[in-house]
Protein backbone atom coordinates (compact mmCIF):
# COMPACT_ATOMS: atom_id res chain seq x y z
CA UNK A 1 0.00 0.00 0.00
CA UNK A 2 2.81 2.19 1.25
CA UNK A 3 5.02 1.60 -2.02
CA UNK A 4 2.23 2.43 -4.27
CA UNK A 5 2.34 5.91 -2.84
CA UNK A 6 5.93 6.13 -2.65
CA UNK A 7 6.06 5.14 -6.79
CA UNK A 8 3.19 7.41 -7.64
CA UNK A 9 4.65 10.80 -6.00
CA UNK A 10 8.01 10.36 -7.47
CA UNK A 11 10.14 9.18 -9.99
CA UNK A 12 13.48 8.16 -10.04
CA UNK A 13 16.61 9.61 -11.64
CA UNK A 14 18.73 6.79 -13.96
CA UNK A 15 20.30 5.67 -11.08
CA UNK A 16 19.09 3.88 -7.86
CA UNK A 17 20.86 2.40 -5.31
CA UNK A 18 20.10 -0.66 -2.40
CA UNK A 19 20.02 -0.46 0.83
CA UNK A 20 19.01 -2.01 4.25
CA UNK A 21 17.85 -0.95 7.35
CA UNK A 22 17.63 -1.80 11.11
CA UNK A 23 13.59 -0.39 12.58
CA UNK A 24 14.86 -0.60 16.25
CA UNK A 25 12.87 -3.26 17.92
CA UNK A 26 13.47 -5.48 21.15
CA UNK A 27 9.65 -6.43 21.58
CA UNK A 28 8.78 -10.50 20.35
CA UNK A 29 8.69 -11.15 17.10
CA UNK A 30 9.19 -13.90 14.78
CA UNK A 31 11.69 -12.19 12.76
CA UNK A 32 13.49 -9.91 14.65
CA UNK A 33 16.82 -9.31 13.46
CA UNK A 34 20.10 -8.90 15.41
CA UNK A 35 22.63 -7.86 13.42
CA UNK A 36 26.40 -7.27 15.31
CA UNK A 37 27.96 -4.49 13.63
CA UNK A 38 24.78 -2.08 13.54
CA UNK A 39 24.25 0.56 15.65
CA UNK A 40 20.83 -1.14 16.49
CA UNK A 41 21.49 -4.27 17.22
CA UNK A 42 18.13 -5.29 17.44
CA UNK A 43 14.94 -4.75 15.19
CA UNK A 44 13.06 -5.25 12.01
CA UNK A 45 15.69 -5.57 9.04
CA UNK A 46 13.88 -3.37 5.49
CA UNK A 47 15.98 -3.53 2.20
CA UNK A 48 15.10 -0.31 0.31
CA UNK A 49 15.59 1.13 -3.10
CA UNK A 50 16.20 4.42 -3.24
CA UNK A 51 17.69 7.42 -4.88
CA UNK A 52 20.60 9.70 -4.88
CA UNK A 53 18.40 12.28 -2.60
CA UNK A 54 17.51 9.42 -0.19
CA UNK A 55 14.44 9.17 -1.15
CA UNK A 56 12.99 5.53 -0.39
CA UNK A 57 11.24 4.39 -3.73
CA UNK A 58 10.06 0.98 -2.36
CA UNK A 59 11.23 -1.30 0.25
CA UNK A 60 10.91 -4.89 1.30
CA UNK A 61 10.54 -6.16 4.92
CA UNK A 62 12.44 -9.07 5.71
CA UNK A 63 10.00 -11.98 7.52
CA UNK A 64 12.78 -14.39 8.19
CA UNK A 65 13.40 -17.83 5.75
CA UNK A 66 11.46 -18.82 3.39
CA UNK A 67 10.68 -22.46 3.03
CA UNK A 68 10.98 -22.81 -0.81
CA UNK A 69 13.92 -22.24 -2.24
CA UNK A 70 13.93 -22.02 -6.31
CA UNK A 71 17.48 -21.69 -6.86
CA UNK A 72 17.82 -17.97 -6.98
CA UNK A 73 19.31 -16.33 -3.82
CA UNK A 74 18.05 -14.01 -1.27
CA UNK A 75 19.68 -11.11 -2.35
CA UNK A 76 19.13 -12.00 -5.86
CA UNK A 77 15.40 -12.39 -4.78
CA UNK A 78 15.56 -9.35 -3.11
CA UNK A 79 17.07 -6.68 -5.86
CA UNK A 80 14.36 -8.12 -8.41
CA UNK A 81 11.50 -7.40 -6.07
CA UNK A 82 12.08 -3.96 -5.29
CA UNK A 83 13.32 -2.90 -8.79
CA UNK A 84 10.12 -5.08 -10.57
CA UNK A 85 8.38 -1.19 -11.45
CA UNK A 86 12.01 0.18 -13.01
CA UNK A 87 13.52 -2.61 -14.89
CA UNK A 88 13.65 -2.36 -18.83
CA UNK A 89 13.60 1.25 -18.35
CA UNK A 90 17.80 1.58 -18.86
CA UNK A 91 18.47 2.34 -14.93
CA UNK A 92 21.65 1.55 -13.00
CA UNK A 93 21.74 -0.19 -10.06
CA UNK A 94 23.89 0.61 -7.15
CA UNK A 95 24.58 -2.20 -4.91
CA UNK A 96 26.98 -2.97 -1.89
CA UNK A 97 28.61 -6.25 -1.61
CA UNK A 98 25.99 -8.32 -0.23
CA UNK A 99 23.94 -8.39 -3.24
CA UNK A 100 26.23 -7.72 -5.80
CA UNK A 101 26.91 -11.20 -7.69
CA UNK A 102 27.86 -12.40 -11.59
CA UNK A 103 24.27 -13.75 -11.77
CA UNK A 104 22.36 -10.93 -10.64
CA UNK A 105 24.23 -8.93 -13.28
CA UNK A 106 23.16 -11.02 -15.81
CA UNK A 107 19.58 -11.32 -15.10
CA UNK A 108 19.15 -7.62 -15.04
CA UNK A 109 21.33 -7.31 -18.09
CA UNK A 110 18.70 -9.19 -19.49
CA UNK A 111 15.89 -6.83 -18.37
CA UNK A 112 18.11 -3.83 -19.65
CA UNK A 113 19.24 -2.70 -16.30
CA UNK A 114 22.82 -1.45 -15.56
CA UNK A 115 24.46 -3.25 -12.27
CA UNK A 116 27.53 -1.19 -10.73
CA UNK A 117 28.53 -2.95 -7.26
CA UNK A 118 31.08 -3.55 -5.18
CA UNK A 119 32.21 -7.51 -4.89
CA UNK A 120 32.98 -9.88 -2.85
CA UNK A 121 36.13 -12.16 -3.73
CA UNK A 122 34.62 -15.64 -3.05
CA UNK A 123 31.49 -15.11 -5.10
CA UNK A 124 30.68 -18.29 -7.06
CA UNK A 125 31.95 -17.37 -11.42
CA UNK A 126 34.15 -14.80 -10.08
CA UNK A 127 36.94 -14.48 -12.66
CA UNK A 128 39.55 -16.46 -10.89
CA UNK A 129 42.08 -14.54 -12.68
CA UNK A 130 40.68 -11.44 -11.25
CA UNK A 131 40.77 -12.42 -7.90
CA UNK A 132 43.63 -13.81 -7.58
CA UNK A 133 46.11 -10.75 -9.33
CA UNK A 134 48.65 -9.41 -7.23
CA UNK A 135 48.70 -5.82 -7.89
CA UNK A 136 50.51 -3.21 -6.25
CA UNK A 137 48.95 0.22 -5.11
CA UNK A 138 47.20 1.82 -8.05
CA UNK A 139 47.21 -0.77 -10.20
CA UNK A 140 44.05 -2.26 -12.03
CA UNK A 141 43.44 -5.68 -13.39
CA UNK A 142 40.14 -6.54 -15.02
CA UNK A 143 38.12 -8.70 -17.49
CA UNK A 144 35.44 -8.20 -19.43
CA UNK A 145 32.85 -11.02 -20.43
CA UNK A 146 31.18 -11.73 -23.99
CA UNK A 147 27.91 -10.51 -22.49
CA UNK A 148 29.36 -7.02 -21.18
CA UNK A 149 30.41 -7.62 -17.53
CA UNK A 150 33.58 -6.08 -16.42
CA UNK A 151 34.83 -7.28 -13.13
CA UNK A 152 37.89 -5.77 -11.81
CA UNK A 153 39.93 -5.55 -9.01
CA UNK A 154 42.01 -2.05 -7.85
CA UNK A 155 44.36 -1.96 -5.29
CA UNK A 156 44.33 0.83 -3.19
CA UNK A 157 45.08 0.73 1.09
CA UNK A 158 43.45 -3.02 0.26
CA UNK A 159 41.91 -5.14 -2.66
CA UNK A 160 38.70 -3.42 -3.93
CA UNK A 161 36.48 -5.92 -6.24
CA UNK A 162 34.21 -4.12 -8.47
CA UNK A 163 31.45 -5.46 -11.00
CA UNK A 164 29.94 -3.10 -13.73
CA UNK A 165 27.71 -3.50 -16.67
CA UNK A 166 27.58 -0.24 -17.25
CA UNK A 167 31.65 1.02 -17.53
CA UNK A 168 34.79 -0.86 -18.56
CA UNK A 169 38.41 0.14 -16.83
CA UNK A 170 38.25 3.84 -17.58
CA UNK A 171 39.98 5.76 -14.87
CA UNK A 172 40.09 9.50 -13.59
CA UNK A 173 42.61 11.24 -11.66
CA UNK A 174 42.25 11.52 -7.96
CA UNK A 175 44.69 13.72 -6.63
CA UNK A 176 48.03 11.65 -7.93
CA UNK A 177 46.88 8.63 -8.39
CA UNK A 178 43.83 7.07 -11.17
CA UNK A 179 41.21 5.89 -9.85
CA UNK A 180 38.59 3.51 -11.31
CA UNK A 181 35.34 5.73 -12.61
CA UNK A 182 33.59 2.30 -12.13
CA UNK A 183 34.76 3.09 -8.01
CA UNK A 184 34.37 6.61 -8.16
CA UNK A 185 30.43 6.65 -9.48
CA UNK A 186 29.79 4.20 -6.69
CA UNK A 187 31.24 6.50 -4.03
CA UNK A 188 29.13 9.19 -5.29
CA UNK A 189 26.09 7.44 -5.43
CA UNK A 190 26.59 4.87 -1.92
CA UNK A 191 27.72 8.35 -0.41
Amino acid sequence: MIDCIYQKCYIPSETVCTDETMVPFRGRLKFRQYIKGKRHKFGIKIFRLCVNSGYTYNMNIYCGKESKNDGVSVADKVVLELMIHLLDSGRTLFTDNWYTSVGLARKLATRGTHLVGTLRSNRKCNPKNVITASLNRGQIFSMKSDDGITVLKWKDKRDVFMLSTKHGIETTNIGQRQKPIAINDYNATKS
